[in-house]
């Protein structure tokens, strides 16, 4: 299977679901097909896509790789709960480390806590929506719905590809691994050590600077959009 019959069934797949042929969708089917094996495709699901997939197979996952792209576009982003129980024995180390001895501070700080992990679990998905306002009005293209392995934006020549991370220390061995013998380039936000950000480093030529005051107006308009 060639890229052109590849694209031929995606729209087709993209039709058949009521979903609008793009573009960028074919710019991301192209980047995925250019890689050796078509490993930079991601998984949807359990199932892979590869040049020895029977139509068959290529359709099912495009199916579920045009879904994806779609959700991830425009799922709209809240503050869920944090589900998990709090852990008594973090009320006793307050208490002997630290001196916490009221009950009311007690609850007051567990509240914080599981909103503030609430909050850095969306930090991710709401920084891939900011960049996304620039990169994609200035020729590239989000990787929106996991579609892309490891990669977030995709220049629209197929020659660069970026892979996003919020802090310095947030990537594991994989995602690194991933970049080695390709042209994906890694940035990220904040630098873990010194808390200082990386905007002025950022690996792509746009017309506006991206800032980290643009970030937080960004995320408090996006706010208002959900309330």
């Amino acid at each position: 299977m060639d890229i052109r019959e590849l694209l031929t069934l995606a729209e087709e797949q993209c039709q058949a679901q009521n979903l609008r042929w793009t573009p960028e969708l074919a710019t991301l089917i192209e980047y995925g097909a250019q890689s050796p094996n078509w490993t930079a495709f991601a998984k949807q699901g359990q199932r892979g896509l590869s040049p020895t997939s029977e139509a068959s197979e290529a359709r099912a996952f495009l199916t579920a790789f045009c879904r994806s792209y779609w959700l991830g576009r425009t799922e709209r982003l809240v503050l869920k709960s944090v589900n998990t129980v709090a852990d008594p024995a973090v009320d006793v180390i307050l208490s002997a480390f630290a001196g916490i001895a009221e009950q009311e501070t007690f609850k007051q700080a567990q509240m914080l806590h599981r909103q503030s992990m609430a909050a850095e679990n969306l930090l991710g998905a709401l920084l891939e929506r900011y960049l996304s306002q620039a990169l994609e009005t200035n020729g590239w293209v989000w990787c929106a719905g996991n579609t892309i392995r490891a990669v977030d934006f995709v220049r629209g020549d197929l020659q660069v590809a970026l892979q996003i991370k919020n802090r310095s220390n947030s990537e594991n061995s994989s995602s690194a691994a991933i970049r080695i013998g390709t042209t994906i380039q890694k940035w990220y936000r904040v630098h873990a050590n010194s808390g200082r950000t990386n905007w002025a480093s950022f690996p792509a030529d746009l017309p506006t600077a991206l800032t980290e005051e643009g970030f937080h107006d960004f995320i408090r308009a996006y706010a208002h959009t959900v309330e």
